[in-house]
């Protein structure tokens, strides 16, 4: 079993948010002024969405149990639930690096994160966040030029930045198993506004800006990477995501396919939370209450 694990290759786990004890929350999405669906719940990034674990190839090396790496991820959006206007009509879905004829924006989102392996049974692998909260952000950007290129690894972060979050450690849940030649996985990660410079602009992503926010996102990874291969990543955008060219001799690319929902806490949860308040409340009238 061990000498068959060796060709596990680990992924990181694309983008990934969940909020413990939380339920979908409806949200707005817009371009900055105008409406583009409402009562949404669910932004469906591209199938061709791509990812790197860098340091941990070729395909077929050993892991080890403690082993940390970094996971870029980077994919645009194809489609969002809910009610769409017609402007929505304009999202360029195609990641092929030029705006398509009648389209007029698109939406992409990138990350980085730092993934320690956590558990190794049989051909199964599973991780947990490591890091500081700098090496693990998940942004998302508005940009009327739709230039994202899947092949190129450009255009993904070069527009408007829209929303800026730290992923957290608690409530992750991410695995990779091979299988044959090939191999695929799953993650479910925590992300939020918890550092300083973390935002969501309502005036892109409206009703999501309340301080208990959170996000399920969930993914399938597989390896190879077919058409979402790429030996680039994050070039020419921002320097919160530095450009990367891909080491074909030590990092493994993988197709990722993900999408997001925004989240607030259950009923019950802030029951619980205004109960707890309450309770300190009492305490701390109980301490100030003169002795008879």
């Amino acid at each position: 079993m061990k000498n068959s694990f060796r060709k596990l290759i680990p992924v990181a786990a694309a983008l990934g948010f969940a909020f413990a004890a939380s339920s979908a929350q409806a949200f707005t999405l817009k371009d900055g002024t105008n409406v583009l669906a409402t009562g949404s719940t669910t932004l469906d990034w591209n199938t061709t969405g791509s990812g790197v674990a860098k340091g941990v190839g070729p395909f077929g090396s050993p892991l080890a149990l403690g082993q940390e790496f970094q996971f870029l991820y980077q994919s645009n959006l194809a489609s969002v639930d809910g009610d769409t206007t017609a402007l929505f009509n304009g999202l360029d879905f195609n990641a092929n690096g030029s705006i398509g004829a009648g389209k007029t924006f698109e939406f992409t989102i990138v990350a980085k994160m730092t993934e320690k392996v956590t558990s190794l049974t049989g051909m199964t692998a599973e991780f947990g966040l490591a890091g500081a909260p700098a090496d693990n952000k998940v942004a998302i950007y508005y940009d009327t030029a739709a230039n994202a290129s899947t092949t190129g690894g450009t255009g993904f972060d070069d527009g408007q930045l829209v929303a800026l979050l730290t992923i957290v450690p608690g409530n992750t849940q991410s695995t990779f198993t091979i299988a044959g030649s090939g191999g695929q996985g799953s993650t479910k990660l925590n992300a939020g506004i918890s550092q300083a410079g973390d935002f969501i602009d309502p005036n892109y992503l409206q009703g999501v800006t309340h301080l208990l926010f959170g996000v399920n996102f969930e993914s399938n990874l597989n390896y190879p990477a077919g058409n979402s291969a790429t030996l680039n990543f994050h070039k020419g955008g921002s320097a919160l995501f530095p450009d990367y060219t891909v080491d074909t001799a030590h990092d493994i690319v993988f197709k990722v396919d993900g999408s997001n929902t925004f989240a607030l806490p259950e009923p019950g949860t802030m029951m619980l939370l205004g109960m707890g308040m309450l309770g300190l409340v009492g305490a701390q009238r109980r301490r100030r209450a003169p002795k008879a």
